[in-house]
């Protein structure tokens, strides 16, 4: 049995700078580009980060006074801008560029999701560990293109008519104007699997009412699968639901043969995932 509680990651601010280390690849975090092999230089995604690198740099050569510096890094930045619209790419129209993405699991543990709903804790209260929510966080940051281009354009007449002030604001714009969406969504069959893993560890170390939480936490996420538009099993979920349910209400007085039970049920449920765990 094998249970897979995981907690949800810290939020980090993406930043233009903090974007030169962070290229998406596969959801994964890849070394920067400076350390790259050559085969890398050449991703969609690197070469939108040397576009940010390239206008990170104009910006600092106009804070310097430096104005033919900063007008030689947003030409190389237009010409980086230009290589990756002339890439094959599936971005859409506006032919935004992936700079990082990452799916983050997440479990809810039910005395959590109490205190939030009570907005303080409850420290006199022992209650049974349950996981009341389970659900993934897809975060997607990405350039557009056709902005980009549009800013480094304003910035470079800006500065072509002496005015370094004007080329810097538009330059800060693009930072600002990131493309970044972040998309929610709970799978109470993961929470279920999750409960009857809670339960059979909680049977097996002789702490039966805690078992009988998790058993009744884990028929009433499967009764959601089961109701839910994207249930692909609402019959057998629905039958299981009810079955957990009962052992949930006589675990405490008895408890022959619970853990086989839960075992194969777990298992039931498991074969039920696109990616089941296995062995």
């Amino acid at each position: 049995m094998r249970l897979n509680l995981v907690a949800p990651l810290v939020c980090v601010a993406l930043t233009t700078s903090a974007l030169h280390a962070t290229p998406a690849q596969n959801g994964a975090s890849s070394p920067a580009a400076e350390t790259a092999s050559p085969a890398d230089h050449h991703r969609p995604s690197h070469i939108a980060i040397r576009v940010l690198d390239q206008v990170e740099q104009a910006k600092q050569s106009l804070a310097a006074n430096q104005t033919q510096t900063a007008m030689e890094h947003i030409n190389r930045a237009l010409s980086y801008r230009d290589q990756l619209a002339s890439l094959p790419h599936a971005y859409g129209q506006s032919r935004i560029v992936p700079l990082y993405w990452e799916f983050d699991d997440t479990s809810v543990l039910g005395q959590v999701l109490a205190a939030r709903k009570d907005g303080k804790p409850q420290p006199g209260k022992s209650a049974p560990i349950t996981v009341d929510q389970a659900g993934t966080q897809y975060t997607f940051v990405g350039l557009d293109l056709n902005k980009v281009r549009n800013r480094l354009d304003a910035a470079k007449s800006a500065l072509s008519s002496h005015h370094p002030q004007a080329a810097a604001s538009s330059l800060g714009r693009i930072g600002e104007e990131l493309v970044v969406m972040k998309v929610q969504a709970e799978y109470p069959l993961l929470a279920a699997r999750e409960n009857l893993g809670l339960a059979e560890i909680a049977i097996m170390n002789g702490r039966d009412h805690e078992a009988a939480a998790a058993l009744k936490e884990a028929s009433i996420t499967l009764e959601q699968y089961a109701n839910g538009h994207a249930a692909h099993r609402p019959f057998e979920a629905k039958s299981l639901s009810k079955r957990i349910a009962s052992l949930s209400q006589t675990i405490t007085q008895n408890q022959n043969g619970a853990n086989g039970k839960i075992d194969r049920w777990w298992n039931e449920v498991n074969s039920w995932f696109t990616h089941p765990i296995t062995d």
